[in-house]
């Protein structure tokens, strides 16, 4: 009887007994079968002895009938399935170590990229929440000739609304920070000051009561700052900020106090509604005035634009590229005028000043999406070398394993069903791995996003969310797969028959295992090599930002914010912006009493921070300068509003002439001082002392006449060269004729004193509050969190890749311990000869450190070519470093070599310390 007709027999019992049938009562068949067929054989003339070995080979195998027969059911693959998941369990269960240090190995590789993973899906995959994104796209000012991109002018933003034909609206808002009373404390929130296109634009709809009402948002008069008549006073409340602040109770319909003016809330946002990843906690009105079309040379205005259904972006690319080239004649406006255009006019000289749209998403994350991906590709980088490390532990772990493998290939098993049980277990152990991994992953997003709230665009957005799961499962499947090809991929049948007839674990191991475990440390090393370069150039990096020169002294700096309110905006004085002076009066109160607190040496204020200052390029009439055709143009980089005392408290030296002084605040002329940059580009070789300058904003703006240079100060940022810039004096402002006269509403304050932040912290809260308890106090700190914070993304990027970084370090150096650790035991009868004959320890040493220095130099030469092509990529993102910098390389190569000679001098010391003795007698 064959195997085929003991199947044929078993699947007519099959049929007769039901498929319910388990394989416990498939074998009771076949055991009375056998018998059945012993007893045959008995009849025959067998010895009892060989009856039944008789019986089995005459049915050919009863357990390939049995796998022949289960090959007949519905679902074989599912019960091979079954019985291979829990063979593998059973099998890793039997080897703690190794299984514990493979789990470890697999969730570090698989944590690491679903963590990263993590942050791209929520920051970059994601569609922004709102109706159609793909149709929103965000408008700015590009200006060609100084590559630089600002806000959009009111007049423009007017008029682009009129004649575009491919956007079905364009909305328009700033940001900034007021003053909300809850209950009797003041609170500082983000404010988004809107018109109600932009919320029709964006597709957002109130949880509660409202949105703004047509025209609720615009004023009448003419637009110019300070001159304006308040918009409605109205307000829509966050849903976060309605839970903190109002506790979620009925709100609608009622006032509260906003800078000190009462307004009416008519809604409340759902959750997460946002505009440009501003966090916004209220929205406000922002007052404009439709009609107005002049007063445009002030930017001030983002516009986000939907287009029409069945518009794509190229089509409105197209049709605002033929806008750039007539905006004149569509809006008839003069040669003079300061407007949109290629070869517009500003002043006497030409330049080219377009409107620009990108898609919102792009807008919103800027340049972080290429740090983000500089990410997710090394953190690949980090579960390809675990990958090999894996293979590495499974292949030396196959070594103990051949006789198993040896006697089930004997018993019928072939190369494709250990392939599969091989297979199955380094699936288990990914996936078992990559469970861990998610739970170390969700820390750590957890952990990065509460450490770096501000340095990841869509922060909020980012969680362990279903794709992310699905991600983890892919790569934790797929690594499952490759590295568990690994233990047969170079394991054959007859190799295994070879290794059962030599009856022991130590049969030969051949030449292509070996190398096959030599390349994958030469692959990990040179992986690592590439991770730990862009590692050290991110270093030099942050190093080199973090010691550039400010243009002033941050020691002893401590700095807050406020916002004045909005209460005192009436005009007493004609021809007075009285609002402007009241303003101006609180900071000065304020700044007397600060320079009063014992331990504050001197105290001034002004409307930005340096590094934090947002670049404008104002359109500016320089006296004295012609402008060649080729540039530079009358554009001032940066304004900047100060009080006195600015330049000695915040250490700027003065380099010509004087600061501002008291009495400038009742000179009968406008004075100003410039810095070092605006000198040098405008008035090289000539005294700027008494030159004059004054904002394009109008003819009856008066000239600044200059009265000091100062020295140049990084105001957009450590990365960033220092620009022209023009120095205004908030108390002679304030006291202008309106409607130049003006203050800022929000300013920061900055103390220079010896006490940290957190001793003045109540005396400043105190002393805001007696001088108005309607303003709140906002990020109290010292300058160098304001300098640490201006170097963040960088930072982080640094302090992410040098993890990555060390990880692979480490994944490599153990599986360059690893390979020479088997290399000693494989060859421990060579070296005890070796040493029975004379040999040196020192000898024995040299040998296994030269083996594994070996595999470190080539795997440094391709991993050092990997880098020089890899790193091209993160060239944007260094500052002050060549991506071929020698000194980084040459560190990098230092240290990998000194982790590696470690790496391979513990299984050297090992090997030294042999007793040939012992291991001749052994053999």
């Amino acid at each position: 009887m064959r195997i085929a007709t003991l199947c044929e027999w078993i699947r007519r019992l099959w049929g007769t007994l039901g498929a319910s049938r388990d394989d416990r009562d498939l074998e009771e068949e076949l055991r009375l079968h056998l018998e059945l067929a012993t007893e045959d054989a008995l009849r025959r003339g067998q010895t009892p002895e060989r009856a039944p070995q008789a019986a089995r080979i005459h049915a050919g195998g009863v357990a390939q009938a049995m796998e022949a027969l289960r090959d007949q059911r519905g679902l074989p693959w599912l019960d091979d399935l079954a019985r291979d998941v829990h063979y593998g369990l059973r099998t890793l269960r039997s080897a703690p170590v190794f299984t514990a240090v493979a789990l470890l190995t697999v969730a570090l590789g698989i944590g690491a990229n679903a963590a990263i993973f993590t942050i791209v899906n929520g920051v970059i995959l994601r569609p922004l929440g709102y109706l159609k994104p793909k149709q929103l796209v965000y408008l700015s000012t590009y200006n060609t000739l100084f590559s630089a991109e600002f806000p959009v002018a009111p007049a423009e933003y007017f008029e682009f609304r009129g004649i575009n034909r491919s956007f079905a609206d364009v909305g328009a808002f700033t940001t900034g920070e007021v003053n909300v009373t809850a209950g009797d404390r003041p609170l500082r929130v983000r404010a988004a000051l809107v018109d109600e296109h932009l919320l029709n634009a964006l597709g957002l709809q109130a949880a509660q009561g409202r949105l703004f009402a047509r025209g609720e948002t615009d004023v009448s008069g003419r637009w110019a700052p300070g001159d304006e008549p308040p918009p409605a006073p109205v307000a829509i409340l966050s849903h976060e900020l309605w839970q903190t602040a109002f506790g979620g109770q009925s709100i609608v319909g009622q006032t509260i106090d906003v800078d000190g003016r009462h307004r009416e809330v008519i809604g409340i946002m759902p959750p997460a509604a946002d505009v440009m990843d501003h966090h916004t906690q209220i929205w406000l009105p922002i007052g404009l005035n439709p009609a107005t079309r002049n007063f445009r040379g002030y930017h001030i205005l983002s516009l986000v634009g939907r287009l029409k259904d069945g518009v794509t972006v190229d089509a409105a690319q197209t049709e605002l590229n033929a806008l750039m080239d007539n905006w004149r004649e569509r809006t008839g406006l003069g040669p003079s005028a300061h407007t949109f255009g290629r070869g517009a006019r500003i002043g006497e000289k030409t330049d080219s000043h377009i409107l620009q749209m990108k898609p919102l998403q792009d807008a919103i994350l800027g340049d972080a999406s290429r740090s983000i991906w500089v990410l997710q590709a090394a953190v690949g980088l980090v579960l390809l070398i675990a990958c090999a490390n894996l293979a590495n532990l499974l292949l030396a772990r196959a070594e103990t394993r051949r006789r198993e493998f040896a006697v089930r290939a004997a018993l019928g098993a072939s190369g494709s069903r250990l392939l599969r049980q091989s297979m199955t277990e380094g699936v288990l152990l990914s996936i078992a791995g990559g469970l861990l991994g998610l739970a170390l992953a969700e820390l750590g997003v957890q952990a990065l996003v509460r450490a770096y709230p501000t340095s990841l665009p869509r922060a909020s957005e980012i969680a362990v969310d279903l794709p992310v799961l699905l991600f983890a499962l892919g790569v934790s499947t797929g690594t499952g797969l490759l590295f568990g090809l690994a233990p047969v991929a170079h394991t054959r049948v007859s190799r295994l028959l070879t290794a059962l007839k030599e009856g022991g674990g130590r049969g030969g191991t051949s030449d292509a295992r070996h190398h096959v475990r030599r390349g994958l440390v030469i692959g990990e090393i040179a992986l690592a090599v590439i991770l730990v370069t862009g590692a050290g150039l991110m270093l030099r990096t942050v190093y080199n930002l973090a010691n550039v020169d400010a243009g002033f002294d941050r020691s002893r700096l401590v700095t807050f914010s406020i916002a004045t309110g909005s209460q005192k905006e009436d005009r007493v004085t004609p021809g007075v912006n009285q609002a402007a002076r009241m303003r101006t009066q609180t900071y000065q109160q304020i700044l007397g009493r600060l320079r009063a607190i014992p331990g504050v040496q001197a105290a001034t204020a002004m409307s930005d921070l340096p590094l934090n200052q947002p670049f404008l390029s104002e359109s500016t009439r320089i006296a004295n300068y012609a402008a060649p055709p080729e540039g530079p143009f009358e554009a001032i980089d940066y304004y900047q509003s100060v009080m006195s005392d600015y330049f000695e408290t915040m250490g700027i030296p003065i380099v010509e002439g004087r600061s501002f002084q008291p009495a400038d605040a009742v000179s009968s002329g406008m004075v100003a001082v410039v810095n070092e940059r605006l000198v040098n580009t405008f008035w090289k070789g000539r005294n700027p002392i008494g030159q004059r300058l004054k904002p394009n904003w109008g003819d009856w703006v008066p000239w600044f006449t200059v009265i000091g240079v100062a020295k140049d100060v990084k105001q957009g940022g450590v990365d960033r060269n220092a620009g022209t810039e023009f120095y205004f004096s908030i108390e002679q402002m304030a006291v202008a004729p309106s409607p130049l006269g003006r203050a800022p509403a929000t300013v920061n304050l900055v103390l220079r004193t010896s006490l940290p932040p957190s001793a003045l912290a109540q005396t400043i809260g105190r002393t805001v509050r007696e001088v108005d308890p309607t303003v709140a106090v906002a990020r109290l700190r010292d300058m160098d969190a304001v300098f640490a914070e201006s170097i963040r993304r960088p930072r982080l990027l640094t302090q992410l890749l040098g993890a990555f970084a060390g990880l692979a370090l480490l994944l490599a150096a153990i599986g360059t311990y690893g390979v020479l650790a088997y290399m000693v035991a494989e060859r421990r009868r060579e070296i005890g000869i070796r040493m029975a004959l004379g040999a040196a320890r020192s000898s024995v040493i040299a040998l296994v450190m030269k083996h594994g220095l070996h595999l470190t130099i080539i795997g440094l030469v391709i991993g050092l070519a990997g880098a020089f092509g890899a790193n091209r990529l993160i060239t944007t993102l260094l500052f002050g470093v060549q991506p071929t910098d020698p000194t980084t390389l040459a560190a990098v190569t230092m240290t990998i070599t000194l982790v590696a000679a470690v790496a391979c001098w513990l299984p050297a010391r090992r090997a030294s310390r042999l007793d040939p003795n012992v291991v001749l007698r052994t053999d």
